[in-house]
């Protein structure tokens, strides 16, 4: 702002003297004795208004005198002292300062904003999707690694079982995994509530299911209502992410979780089950499970069948640790001498459990009763094959079957299972 601009000029005064209002054109005011409200000027010469505080009357009185001096108006005035003279000359730089901030036609500033709204384009529509990326790729990895494990645990050789084969970065990955498959394990450790090896097949659609929700979560950083948004709408697009950080970290420690399982049981052997398997498999459906917990605002389907079938899977793992195992004290109740229990009781503390797992959630969704009604399914359709197949015949195996409490148990829990598809879902 050039001085030579100003064309209006207010002098206010300590109290009981006079204040002069002056206009180019020679028009004055004349206000005597109190102090009035605050003028608000409406020419762009005078940016400011009278204000009503005495420190404030004081700095303007002060500083429009020395404009008024400036301009050699005729207006009465007192010479300025050397600390008002350089406190008048602050006031000036700061207020021309501030114009030529605020100025929207100055080139720093256009400069400036032009600049700004590039890189607000740039993070909206470049940046924060990499970075989304990046939050998704443990996730992504983990399941990778967990879905090599489990191919090599599946392997009827093993992952080492050629030891001349070259060296690559998947074999590097699996050479901690032992020989033993799945079917090998279930094999040497068999339960009267080990589903079909059909049941398993879940696993593929485990990981499917996991692929498509990150990858949908990770191209898709908003949520489903299409919104980039800018600066000023991060908790609204916080609040309609389809995964939040929270729930990639918990489903990284989960796959992390079933890889160090499927390590535990691939170097199980006859005569040595490691602990591990019944211990570490708990975690997978306590972390995966970690979403659900929370009313996630969309319906992830690779977390639930993932929590339910882990959970069951858990539970059958304690049923091998405590017919297998041999690690329970001989003193406790239905215990044997080697630390073990029978095939009836471990099978009736498998049922036992899954059906305070059961009671523990009271509305169950749909991809968990489809999981419990697919693993009874499979534990029936075992025990039936497994009777028809020792005793010779189908009446002969039945009639055995009608014997077994455990058989009996797992009855009625499907029966359970398939009744829940008419309770109300979560």
């Amino acid at each position: 702002m050039r001085k030579s601009s100003i064309r209006a000029l207010v002098i206010i005064s300590a109290p009981g003297s006079m204040a002069a209002f002056q206009a180019s054109g020679g028009l004055g005011l004349t206000l005597a004795g109190r102090t009035t409200a605050p003028i608000m000027m409406s020419s762009p010469s005078l940016p400011f208004e009278i204000p009503q505080s005495p420190e404030e009357f004081r700095t303007k009185n002060i500083m429009n005198m020395n404009v008024a001096r400036r301009n050699k108006s005729a207006l009465p005035s007192t010479p300025l002292s050397s600390s008002e003279g350089e406190e008048v000359d602050n006031i000036m730089k700061s207020i021309e300062g501030k114009n030529k901030e605020e100025d929207p036609k100055c080139p720093v500033t256009i400069f400036s904003k032009r600049v700004s709204n590039i890189l607000k384009i740039f993070d909206t529509l470049i940046l924060r999707r990499i970075i989304r990326i990046g939050n998704h790729m443990p996730a992504l990895l983990s399941l990778s690694y967990f879905g090599l494990i489990s191919m090599a645990s599946m392997m009827s050789m093993g992952p080492m079982a050629n030891g001349a084969a070259e060296a690559t970065l998947s074999s590097v990955l699996v050479s901690t995994v032992g020989p033993t498959t799945n079917a090998s394990f279930a094999t040497m450790f068999p339960t009267l509530v080990t589903p079909a090896p059909f049941v398993f097949l879940v696993w593929p659609l485990i990981a499917v299911l996991q692929l498509i929700t990150v990858s949908v979560s990770a191209l898709f950083p908003f949520g489903s209502n299409g919104s980039n948004g800018d600066g000023d709408s991060d908790v609204e697009s916080k609040e309609n992410e389809f995964l939040s950080q929270g729930d990639l970290t918990a489903l990284t420690v989960a796959n992390l979780a079933s890889a160090a399982w499927l390590f535990a049981s691939s170097n199980a052997s006859a005569t040595n089950l490691p602990i591990a398997s019944f211990l570490v498999l708990p975690l997978v459906p306590l972390f995966s499970g970690y979403p659900l917990r929370n009313k996630p605002r969309y319906v992830l389907w690779a977390y639930q069948i993932y929590s339910a079938f882990t959970t069951i899977a858990s539970i059958l793992a304690f049923t091998v640790e405590i017919q297998h195992g041999g690690r329970i004290p001989t003193w406790l109740p239905f215990v044997g001498a080697t630390g073990k229990v029978g095939a009836e009781v471990a099978a009736t503390a498998f049922l036992s459990l899954f059906s305070l797992s059961s009671f523990a959630v009271k509305y169950k969704s749909g991809a968990k009763k489809l999981v419990n009604f697919g693993a009874l399914s499979g534990i029936l359709t075992r025990r039936v094959m497994t009777a028809v197949a020792t005793t010779g015949g189908f009446l002969s195996g039945a009639g055995s079957l009608l014997l077994s409490f455990s058989f009996l148990g797992t009855v009625g829990c499907w029966i359970w299972s398939v009744q829940s598809f008419t309770a109300p879902t979560e």
